[in-house]
């Protein structure tokens, strides 16, 4: 109760330093000049300092009322920017479909849809998880978050792509198959299957252990990972993958460069829209946490 006590002042504190004088803080806050007075009476009180020098064309600011002033009013902003997104995230409602690969889908949005859920619980999201890249224009998807080189790709012109962080990669086995291959360069490799010839994880295997038949092909992230985890051999994780994994060993196979950019596209229709700027602003927050997790 104290602590509410304690704001009130502080309320009565910024009306007075903001309005210079007690008839215009009591003016802005619907009081009388003597209530506005005793807060501030109290105030001073309490902290045992000298707020504001009482003159005749009205209250001016101490040196330490000026200090106080400053962090209050930080603290006021940041109260204010919680309410605001309070209402706003009980507002939003309806749906947003994001496409996404895999395993970005599993090991990287999924478990922080609690989160999100709680932020937003009039909002539903759906996840639309494949290969084959979402048409934005037939609607097939509001925004997709994709693993691409844009020195390489095109986005269509009604796309509006934004990068939100920087996807690396590692290569991972157990500590079992290590020991057992004895150098990482002997250990199986598990691989992905013909239609991926292209993809980049597919080209540093072969970089790395080239003419290698792979013990295992796999169109599936969470496949590869689990023979990779059960001792079968070694393949390219995402390192916020195998990293929080702790019974994968990274390899150390020297300079390598694993990097892929992450880009957010959407529909130029849906930039207004607020239920999908706010999912935009959730899976911005989630990958920029990737950034600096490298080799």
């Amino acid at each position: 109760m104290s602590e509410l006590r304690d704001w009130n002042d502080l309320k009565y504190f910024l009306a007075v330093a903001r309005g210079g004088g007690l008839s215009a803080a009591a003016a802005s806050l619907n009081t009388s000049a003597s209530t506005v007075s005793r807060h501030i009476d109290a105030m001073e009180a309490r902290l045992g300092v000298r707020l504001f020098l009482r003159q005749q064309r009205g209250y001016q600011l101490t040196d330490r009322g000026s200090e106080l002033f400053a962090h209050v009013a930080e603290v006021e902003r940041a109260m204010q920017a919680v309410e605001r997104r309070s209402s706003v995230s009980s507002e939003v409602s309806g749906q947003v479909k994001l496409a996404l690969p895999e395993s970005l889908a599993n090991f990287l949005i999924a478990p922080r849809l609690p989160a999100f859920r709680e932020r937003y619980p009039q909002l539903q999201l759906e996840l639309v998880v494949g290969r084959n890249l979402a048409d934005l224009t037939r609607r097939e998807a509001d925004l997709a978050l994709r693993i691409v080189n844009p020195a390489q790709q095109t986005h269509a012109p009604d796309y509006i792509a934004h990068r939100v962080g920087s996807l690396h990669f590692g290569l991972y086995c157990s500590p079992a198959a290590l020991a057992k291959a004895g150098d990482w360069k002997n250990l199986e490799v598990v691989s992905w299957d013909d239609s991926w010839v292209k993809l980049p994880m597919m080209e540093w295997l072969a970089q790395l252990f080239p003419g290698k038949e792979p013990a295992l092909r796999a169109n599936s992230v969470q496949t590869q990972y689990t023979a990779v985890r059960a001792g079968l051999g070694t393949t390219f994780l995402p390192t916020f993958i195998g990293d929080a994994d702790a019974s994968l060993t990274r390899i150390d196979i020297g300079p390598f460069q694993t990097e892929r950019q992450l880009w957010l596209l959407y529909h130029r229709d849906l930039k207004g829209s607020q239920r999908v700027q706010v999912v935009r602003e959730f899976v911005g927050e989630v990958c920029q946490g990737l950034i600096g997790n490298r080799y």
